[in-house]
């Protein structure tokens, strides 16, 4: 009886311990991996209406969430996503986000969409908007329009 006792509590130390492994290797969008996101989502939100990033080509999208927020959706290996910067405000209708490689070290060979969810800056009260999504692993820039 003990033996299964044992053996039980041990199961429930294992399963709590890859719970709290799978929840610290995945991030929950908290800026935990240096994201200035204020959260980040893998796929497409469900109640996404903007614009759907290309997979084939990379380009990333970007779409209103509400009033104050926007967010980029960018493709790339679902298990190491690309790290935002802040906002820069380049002008009062234009912004420039720069996107660095994932701080995880193992990555996944996949082509997956995550969503980057940021606030408006006070700064950028002419419409529409442009964001410049630039990468640091590469030269080529995006010009997104958010309407």
């Amino acid at each position: 009886m003990r033996l299964r006792r044992s053996l039980a509590t041990a199961g429930l130390v294992t399963s709590a311990a890859m719970t709290l492994l799978a929840v610290a290797g995945c991030g929950d969008g908290s800026g935990s991996d240096g994201s200035a996101a204020q959260d980040t989502e893998q796929g497409i939100p469900d109640d996404w209406d903007g614009p759907v990033p290309d997979p084939l080509t990379g380009q990333p999208a970007a779409g209103w969430i509400d009033d104050d927020e926007f967010a980029v959706i960018t493709m790339g290996s679902g298990s190491c996503p690309p790290v935002p910067s802040e906002p820069e405000v380049t002008s009062p209708g234009e912004m420039r986000i720069e996107f660095g490689p994932s701080p995880n070290e193992v990555c996944t060979a996949d082509m997956s969409p995550t969503t980057h969810v940021f606030t408006l800056p006070a700064e950028l009260i002419d419409r529409p908007i442009t964001v410049t999504i630039a990468y640091t692993d590469y030269d080529e820039m995006y010009e997104l329009e958010l309407p």
